[in-house]
């Protein structure tokens, strides 16, 4: 996979982000695909997406709600089986912990974010992704449209504290 494929499918996961923000809700977004098969070409086709999601723990009061956690269920349900072996998570932030583990649990063997978070990503923070205690280890892809991502979250905060809290 090539960074054109990988940055079209960062492209749907910032579709998601921007509906959670303007939603209210943190702006991140996750798009789950079918990876390639060895040797395919790596055409960027949608019809390699199995879930999109969107942070959403406001509106549903859960905290629990994150943007992976929902794609990991909503890809889950549709192959009908917890194993996303053969999948690529797309995340415009680096997962949190919680994320991580799920990630984990799921066995998505290639996750790839846009904006890194060193104070408490799973990966940068804890080494979830990668430690080698765990049952299983990702291949991980930071920096796909970075700075796009990062403006997003950037610009949500700033206006959050300039005009507070949405509250739908």
């Amino acid at each position: 996979m090539d960074r054109a494929f990988h940055e079209h499918f960062m492209r749907a996961a910032i579709g998601e982000a921007l509906a959670a923000r303007d939603a209210g809700e943190v702006p991140a977004g996750c798009v789950i695909v079918r990876q390639p098969a060895d040797g395919a070409e790596c055409v960027p086709a949608d019809g390699l997406i199995l879930a999109k999601a969107h942070n959403s723990t406001e509106s549903s009061a859960n905290p629990t709600a994150h943007a992976e956690i929902l794609a990991i269920a909503g890809a889950a349900a549709k192959i009908g089986d917890f194993r996303l072996t053969g999948t690529v998570l797309y995340v415009t932030k680096e997962p949190c912990a919680m994320c991580a583990g799920a990630i984990v649990l799921a066995r998505i063997p290639v996750v790839v974010w846009g904006m890194s978070d060193p104070r408490r990503g799973g990966e940068s923070k804890f080494g979830i992704l990668s430690s080698e205690d765990l049952i299983h280890r990702a291949e991980t892809v930071p920096g796909i449209l970075e700075e796009e991502t990062r403006k997003i979250v950037q610009d949500f905060f700033r206006a959050r504290r300039r005009e507070g809290p949405y509250r739908p």
